[in-house]
Parts: structure tokens; sequence; C-alpha cells
């Protein structure tokens, strides 16, 4: 997500805000955010972390806040070092979709106002010795349990996962069928065209699948269940 800085801007010291006034800001503002999808070495697999706060108590994304100046690739670093101890410059992290999110319920009192976020979604590609090296636990006041799970799977079960989760791997898929094509065309195999154009076909399915039907999407988690019910 390009950034562009007017003036000499300089601020590098975060300012803390206690709950009340945090409370107050959420709401009068929209937070940016800066979340990623860690993906396996063989790009089949993503790691999730299922909160147990507000907002979004269930599987998600590995993320949070950006702070003031920040680019959107350097609060996804600085948020993977923070929630999985894991350090990766910012060239790491590609930029996969961004969305409008609103929550009814927050964390801070009082928890009925909710809160709104701007997200920018990054993919992460663990190398093999990475993935085999693992990462640690997730903050226990604040995830349940983190999990490696098919991407196939989340994307094909609408009504257990977010619309929103669910919509980023799709995103993740036509951006990984974009890096095949572009590879067909540059390792060599680019005078065969039969092998290009089917590539170029797989990019086009995935761009159409990755399509969001509508402009605002409204759902109802059922906790009990663990399911999505979309509200028409």
């Amino acid at each position: 997500t390009p950034q562009f800085v007017t003036g000499p801007w300089n601020r590098v010291k975060p300012v803390f805000l206690e709950d009340r006034e945090y409370g107050l800001a959420l709401d009068a503002l929209v937070k940016g955010c800066s979340d990623v999808l860690v993906i396996s070495a063989d790009g089949q697999r993503v790691l999730l972390g299922r909160r147990k706060v507000e907002p979004q108590p269930d599987w998600w994304y590995i993320g949070g806040r950006v702070r003031p100046g920040d680019t959107t690739t350097a609060g996804a670093s600085r948020n993977v070092r923070r929630e999985l101890g894991l350090e990766f410059p910012e060239e790491r992290f590609e930029v996969v979709a961004n969305y409008s999110m609103v929550w009814a319920y927050r964390q801070q009192a009082p928890q009925e106002n909710g809160t709104a976020d701007i997200s920018t979604i990054h993919a992460l590609h663990l190398t093999e010795e990475e993935e085999k090296n693992g990462v640690r636990s997730l903050d226990p006041d604040e995830y349940a349990e983190s999990k490696w799970w098919s991407i196939d799977e989340v994307i094909s079960k609408t009504d257990r996962f977010h619309p929103c989760l669910v919509s980023s791997l799709k995103s993740l898929k036509s951006k990984q069928a974009l890096h095949a094509l572009e590879k067909a065309t540059e390792d060599g195999s680019g005078n065969n065209a039969d092998a290009i154009a089917k590539k170029a076909l797989e990019f086009v399915k995935a761009m159409q699948n990755a399509k969001v039907a509508q402009k605002s999407t409204r759902v109802i988690f059922d906790e009990k269940n663990c399911i999505y019910i979309e509200q028409k």
C-alpha cells in the first residue's frame, strides 16, 4: 500500500492511552490495522489464532494496530514480532487486500459502542526452515490457541470462518496464481505458449473467485454453534 509523507514528519515515540481515553478514541475514529496471513512453505496452509476477546473472538489473523507514520508493512513486521516473537524485514510482507471492518462490540467500555477498522492484509510466506523452527505460543490473555489450517478448507467453510478472512484467502490465491504466471514467462518456459496460457487462465479464474459480490456484507456470529449467519 503506497505511503505519501508530506512535510518533515519525525514523530517516533508511541503514545499510550488508558482504557477510558482509548475508548473515547474508538468512539470518534477509525483505526488502522496491519494484519498478516502467515503461510506455510508449500503455500497450502495458514496460521490462525483463535481470539477470546472482542472484537472477533474467533479464528483470525496475526496482527493489530499500526502506529502513526508506519507503512503497512512496517506495522505488519512489528505485529508479527510482538505476537509470534519472529523478526522479518518489511520486504517479506506482501499486501493481499484492504478491508473496512465494523464491529458491534469491543473490549473497552462501553463494549456495545463497538469499533471500526481499516485493515491491510499481508501475506508472509515462511521458508521450510522457518516453518520447522515453529512459532511461540500466542498471548494467553488474548488467544485461546493457534493452529495451521488448510487454506482450501477455510475457503470452503463459509459459515465457519469470518467472511473477511475467507475473502482475503481467495485474494491470496489470486496473488499466488499471478506469481505462477509471472514465473512461467520468466524462467525459460516463456516459449511454451500453452503453459503460459494455462497459467493465465488459472489467474483469471482465481481473480474472478476473489471478487467480492457486494460492497457491505453483514454477519452475526453465533458463538454457541460457532457459525457466521449472513444478514440480508
